[in-house]
């Protein structure tokens, strides 16, 4: 297999066994480029942190690990099909000899609903206002 890119969006404390897991069953081994691009908030604290980082690092090294905000790819997502066409290098690449599958959730729509429990251990000010209600 070629180039992966694993993204994990989800509590932060599934990240070092999921990457874990990806390494056991042999996901990272390939012989392309492989990418884990993880979904904040990492941790809530330094000391969290710094063990998520630990954890990650035994199966990605720090060159593959991505630490993102979603919200910041938000416009590119929106306007994918006019970075598809409008530029040159993705033109050529960005089609079905290339690409199997591609899949983008947002909800925004909702509330908190029944991530009552993520809400109460991350936090709403963690999740949505130190970066979403500040860009």
């Amino acid at each position: 297999p070629g180039n992966r890119i694993f993204y994990l969006a989800m509590a932060p404390e599934f990240f070092g066994t999921i990457t874990s897991h990806l390494k056991s069953e042999g996901l990272t081994a390939t012989n392309g480029w492989t990418r884990l691009v993880i979904e904040k908030p990492f941790g809530h604290d330094l000391q969290s942190a710094q063990k998520l980082n630990e954890e990650i690092r035994q199966s990605f090294s720090e060159e593959q690990i991505f630490r993102i905000d979603h919200y910041l790819g938000k416009e590119m997502v929106q306007n994918i099909e006019v970075i598809r066409f409008a530029n040159a290098i993705f033109e050529p690449l960005w089609n079905n000899r290339f690409i199997a599958n591609i899949q983008i959730t947002s909800s925004e729509t909702l509330g908190v609903e029944d991530r009552g429990r993520y809400y109460d251990h991350s936090g709403a000010l963690r999740d949505m206002v130190q970066n979403h209600m500040l860009q």
